[in-house]
């Protein structure tokens, strides 16, 4: 009988060891693993330029995906984005600062700014000669084909003319009445003196013999935010995780443009770029690296948001900093491991960069909630 106990209770042992070792790995197959929401974003941007280069690398090095965001640029107008936001069509904004903050049609819709990626206006001012030793005082009594008139490019062209002593229609005309898609048409016909262009506008213009680059308003205008990220209020309010995980990744793209070659950025911008030359698009960025337009944080400074407002004198106070900042905290490109690669990947829309965050559990709400 004991000898009959004895085995019933060593089996029993060996049962529930081996239980005790099966367990986790049933209980993971009948527990569904946490999945990680994605995060539909709708993004308009007023051009495919360039200039808002950081933008397609967050998306083509999968920066934005790395967030859990599934990111939908659409390229549009100026004019069409100034009532995107208000009529629902797109989530965030990425245009001229002007567009965002002046819309008298807004009402209490007025969007917010959260985020930039430049620090200086990158528009080129081109003419239809090489001109050495260019001085803006040559524009005395001459023509201009600039873009909208209320364009934010425009109000930094204005800025630099009037400290040159050129103030607008007394000293300078300024053309803003040609459609974006008839002005370079226009200057080839002999409209204007000079044109004021983006790239890759400008490159292509002079790669075609329209006409030469002869300065930067960006350059002449200095740190200026003309460009930025907005979205309504509502919108800022009830999805504070998604405007922070956008801003991160734009953050990891400035992180990462500060520490690769033009020719890196070139190859990985080229997806966005597929019916524009390579040679055209490293010329672009080179250019637009050595104007030093590109900032190095997302986060709209006071002092270049005041530059802006003292130029436009119409701006009001639209701007939201808590997500910037919380990407400067928290976000960090592990440069030591991208200087041991030489070449970038084959294969972009798959590339991962190690990323290293400290992201607490909530993020702060822009009214300090």
């Amino acid at each position: 009988m004991r000898s009959r106990r004895k085995k019933i209770i060593i089996i029993l042992s060996v049962v529930l060891v081996l239980a005790a070792i099966a367990y986790p790995a049933w209980h993971r197959l009948k527990t569904p693993a946490t999945i990680e929401p994605v995060y539909t974003v709708r993004v308009l941007e007023s051009a495919r330029s360039p200039y808002f280069l950081p933008q397609y690398l967050a998306l083509n090095l999968g920066f934005f995906e790395e967030q859990s965001l599934d990111v939908n640029i659409t390229t549009t107008s100026q004019e069409a984005v100034r009532n995107a936001l208000a009529d629902g069509r797109t989530d965030i904004a990425l245009c001229g600062l002007q567009k965002i903050i002046y819309n008298p049609d807004a009402k209490d819709l007025q969007a917010k700014v959260f985020a930039t990626m430049g620090r200086r206006d990158g528009s080129l001012l081109l003419s239809r000669k090489n001109t050495e030793n260019f001085q803006w005082q040559e524009l005395k009594n001459k023509t201009i084909i600039g873009g909208a008139h209320d364009d934010s490019s425009g109000i930094a062209l204005e800025e630099v003319l009037r400290r040159h002593g050129l103030p607008p229609y007394r000293g300078v005309t300024i053309y803003y009445n040609i459609p974006d898609s008839l002005r370079l048409g226009a200057f080839r016909a002999g409209t204007g003196h000079y044109i004021q262009l983006l790239e890759p506008d400008a490159t292509l213009a002079e790669t075609k013999g329209y006409g030469q680059v002869i300065a930067s308003v960006g350059e002449a205008a200095g740190d200026m935010v003309v460009t930025a990220y907005a979205a309504l209020p509502g919108y800022i309010e009830t999805k504070p995780e998604v405007i922070q995980r956008f801003t991160n990744a734009i953050y990891k793209a400035q992180l990462w443009l500060s520490l690769h070659s033009a020719e890196d950025a070139a190859i990985a911008a080229a997806p966005s770029f597929p019916n524009l030359d390579n040679k055209v698009l490293l010329k672009c960025i080179e250019r637009y690296r050595a104007m030093q337009v590109w900032a190095a944080s997302p986060e709209v400074t006071k002092e270049s948001y005041e530059a802006f407002h003292a130029a436009a004198k119409k701006a009001g106070t639209t701007v939201v900093t808590d997500f910037a900042r919380q990407a400067i905290e928290t976000v960090v490109y592990a440069s030591e491991v991208e200087k041991k690669k030489k070449k970038l990947p084959l294969k972009l829309m798959s590339a991962r960069y190690p990323l290293i965050m400290e992201v607490g559990s909530s993020f702060k709400n822009p009214d300090g909630g």
